[in-house]
C-alpha cells in the first residue's frame, strides 16, 4: 500500500472515532435529563435545578472523559502504531 492509502484510511477510522465521541455526551446528557424531567414535572417541582442541572453535569463529565479518550488516542494509537 502506498503511504498515501495508509494515512487516507487512518484519517477516515479518526474521523470515525471523532463523530462517535462526539455524540456520547448530548446522548448521555438526554438519558439523565428525560427520566428527571419527566419525574419533576409529573410532580409539579421545580424541573430546573432538579433535572437541567444534574444532567448538564453529567454531560459536561462525560464530555471532559471522552476528550480525554481522543487526545489519548490521537496520541497513543494514531502517532505510536507500528507500519505495518
Amino acid at each position: 500500500m502506498r503511504q498515501t492509502e495508509i494515512e487516507s484510511r487512518e484519517e477516515r477510522r479518526a474521523n470515525i472515532f471523532r463523530f462517535g465521541l462526539l455524540s456520547i455526551p448530548p446522548i448521555a446528557w438526554a438519558v439523565a435529563f428525560a427520566p428527571l424531567f419527566l419525574l419533576s414535572n409529573g410532580l409539579h417541582l421545580d424541573w430546573i435545578s432538579i433535572a437541567l442541572v444534574p444532567s448538564l453535569v453529567e454531560a459536561l463529565v462525560v464530555g471532559i472523559v471522552c476528550y480525554g479518550v481522543w487526545f489519548a488516542y490521537t496520541r497513543l494509537v494514531l502517532h505510536l502504531a507500528p507500519a505495518t
